[in-house]
């Protein structure tokens, strides 16, 4: 037998990690995620010197050029610390324990993720000012080495990550999109005077404690400590309030479980099983009848405890964190559920016109226990067909949209024929499916003024337009982004219709074709008035 005492060296192996590793992650990006990431960095430094005043996070973003600059003054990156910009894992020491960025690879594999050439300069203090390059042929060397050039010097404390070569276009509706992501996730930060502007518009702020209080239900909060790890003696504060809203907005779904983790807005609208969701004894199934509901969870401590993913978009359900916060979301969420189906009938008079209170605190939910707060029975409505919860889902876009009313109800007229039993049933759900298509941009091209200006038309141009199926597809793919392969099918189902309607033979449709067609339909018509599907 051979002796495992003794320690014998075959030989020394490179850890060093392949730069396609920033490729391989990529997908965990989109645009508000990405940039995210780069805002978290420059609010960091600005925690750990002492939150100054006159901080600003400026984000330029160029729907025409396809351009994206985030310039901030939060301190700028020392000489010294430059290859903390590129080296994955490392991270700038800083004085603040409560962080939002500790990972180490976030902005770096954000910019990357954004676009192919980025290009970041830096001036800490009155000190010089330095510049790197990232670039596809960087990206593509596995040397690590990378040139630091000096540049003329820029503003002391700066620092400005300018991104060209973007790897997926935006639009003016994701830059509205962006907007309202960045004051509902930074809302604490500006709150306390950090500010962040986008194009020049600084960024308001979205909260989401717009409790009620209803006479003896009253938000209730529970406030304790926990220590997720057994090999660190550091604990989180925990805070988990529920209760009642004002602010419903029935086709934004704006109800369930919202996270923070130190004062950033990690996750909202969660509504799963693990918060207490699709199980009967407890907050139930997601249903518009439960949509007073929410739960606000927030963690404050230090960055590695947290149960948030690497992206910071979601929250690690199997994280020790959150385990052991989950019975006190439970309870709250499934008290509160049960409250908002009991008032159903008059939510004026139960429930909004209750605006002023103070929230009720709770003793905290120990994972072991099985005691709820129980509300008397609440009797079950009948279940809603599609077309019905199509309507309810979509009818604040439609008082918005009058003309969006057609559109939903036609997607539930498709879901009847489908639900027959008549062997030509695919038939009718195509023709159903692309005469909406069709009406749909239409309407988007003659309702929707930002994206097509009434100006823009002379004459009888959009009569012409509006006349030709082809010309109205080649006047919305751009809006829309449809690349080569999603116009080719669009097409190919557009000339099934016409065999249907202007030929004598017919044409057999399959299941997998309705499927398919009907998918891209619903992605086409969200994209166009944000219409809501169960």
């Amino acid at each position: 037998m051979a002796d495992v005492s003794r320690k014998e060296f075959f030989d020394r192996i490179d850890g060093t990690p392949q730069k396609r590793m920033f490729l391989s992650i990529m997908a965990d990006y989109d645009l508000p995620t990405a940039i995210c990431e780069l805002v978290d960095n420059a609010i960091d430094h600005w925690m750990s010197t002492g939150k100054p005043s006159g901080t600003i996070i400026r984000l330029f973003l160029n729907t025409e050029r396809q351009l994206i600059a985030v310039r901030d003054n939060a301190g700028g990156v020392p000489v010294d610390q430059l290859r903390l910009l590129i080296a994955p894992g490392a991270t700038r020491p800083l004085d603040a324990e409560n962080l939002i960025g500790n990972f180490g690879v976030g902005g770096k594999r954000a910019s990357v993720a954004l676009g192919e050439h980025v290009v970041i300069s830096s001036r800490n203090k009155q000190r010089d000012s330095f510049q790197i390059e990232i670039t596809r042929d960087w990206l593509a060397d596995e040397d690590w080495k990378i040139d630091v050039i000096q540049i003329p010097n820029i503003e002391p404390n700066t620092t400005t990550v300018r991104i060209s070569e973007v790897r997926q276009s935006f639009t003016q509706g994701d830059l509205d999109e962006l907007y309202q992501h960045l004051e509902a996730t930074y809302a604490v930060f500006i709150q306390q005077g950090c500010e962040i502007h986008l194009n020049g518009s600084p960024v308001g702020v979205t909260v989401y404690d717009n409790w009620a209080f209803p006479p003896d239900y009253s938000p209730k909060q529970m406030a304790f400590d926990i220590r997720p790890s057994d090999s660190d003696s550091r604990a989180l504060k925990v805070k988990v309030t529920g209760g009642l809203i004002r602010d419903r907005i029935p086709e934004a779904d704006n109800y369930g479980v919202y996270f923070y983790c130190n004062g950033r807005l990690i996750l909202r609208e969660l509504k799963t099983r693990e918060v207490g969701y699709f199980i009967t004894a407890e907050a139930g199934v997601p249903h518009p009848d439960g949509s007073l509901c929410r739960v606000i969870v927030e963690l404050d401590g230090p960055a590695e405890l947290m149960p948030w993913n690497s992206s910071k978009n979601g929250i690690s359900f199997s994280h020790p964190a959150f385990l052991q916060v989950r019975p006190s979301i439970i309870e709250l969420a499934t008290y509160f559920s049960k409250l908002s189906r009991r008032f159903k009938g008059d939510r004026q008079g139960h429930v909004y016109q209750h605006d002023a209170g103070t929230v009720e605190p709770m003793t905290p939910t120990p994972s072991t226990t099985k005691k709820r707060l129980v509300l008397p029975p609440v009797k079950r409505d009948p279940k809603l067909s599609y077309s019905q919860k199509m309507l309810q889902l979509n009818q604040g876009n439609i008082a918005r949209k009058p003309w969006t009313l057609g559109l939903v109800e036609a997607m539930g007229m498709v879901e009847i024929a489908l639900d027959q039993n008549f062997e030509t049933k695919n038939r009718t759900a195509l023709i159903l499916l692309d005469s909406n298509l069709e009406i749909g941009m239409k309407d988007f091209i003659v309702n929707d003024t930002t994206a097509f200006p009434p100006h823009k038309y002379k004459g009888n141009m959009l009569a012409d337009i509006l006349s030709n199926r082809t010309k109205v597809l080649n006047e919305i793919k751009g809006q829309l982004s449809i690349d080569g392969a999603t116009e080719t099918k669009l097409k190919y189902y557009y000339g099934l219709r016409n065999k249907l309607i202007h030929e004598r033979a017919s044409v057999q449709i399959l299941d997998r074709d309705i499927a398919e067609y009907r998918a891209m339909v619903e992605k086409l018509l969200r994209k166009m008035f944000k219409i809501r599907f169960p």
